[in-house]
């Protein structure tokens, strides 16, 4: 049963794209992520379940290292933390974030040895939230988000139409 200050997810919402990019002077800070949401499956009693689904990839068939993907789903639940009830009046958090109650597993990555951090996908993870969420209440499909508006686009993302948030 879900949290009571929760909104329980309707609808699956599938084809999520975040990428965070930032250059800094200690190194670079790169996450880009595809994930999808849908209602949680009877019994998850805190309102949130995560799903790592991402396939290898590489040469050697490397795997995504865990921490990132742990990284990625505790930025999710932070940005979903239940809301008060005088919060919850409009469903949105002063920062545009809502609540929800749903199912997130992540289905692909892109990472870099160096430059890909925990802080990196947590705040992927934080992007994909905010998208679910819009997705939920607008009714709308999911719509690519990139943080970085200097950057180039990168070789999956040239198909894409492209919205781009900081």
């Amino acid at each position: 049963m879900p949290s009571r200050n929760r909104i329980p997810l309707t609808r699956p919402i599938a084809g999520v794209y975040v990428r965070s990019i930032r250059h800094t002077c200690g190194g670079g800070h790169f996450a880009a992520a595809w994930a999808e949401a849908e209602p949680l499956p009877a019994g998850t009693p805190d309102g949130f379940a995560f799903v790592d689904a991402v396939p290898p990839h590489g040469p050697r068939g490397e795997r995504m290292p865990p921490e990132l993907a742990r990284a990625f789903a505790e930025g999710v639940r932070q940005s979903w933390t239940p809301l008060t009830a005088e919060e919850t009046d409009e469903y949105r958090a002063e920062d545009g974030s809502y609540p929800l109650a749903a199912l997130v597993r992540l289905v692909d990555a892109r990472w870099h040895a160096e430059d890909s951090t925990p802080m990196s996908f947590r705040v992927a993870g934080s992007m994909a939230a905010r998208e679910i969420a819009r997705c939920a209440v607008e009714g709308g499909l999911p719509r690519p988000v990139l943080r970085s508006r200097r950057e180039p686009y990168l070789p999956w993302e040239r198909g894409l139409v492209v919205s781009v948030g900081d």
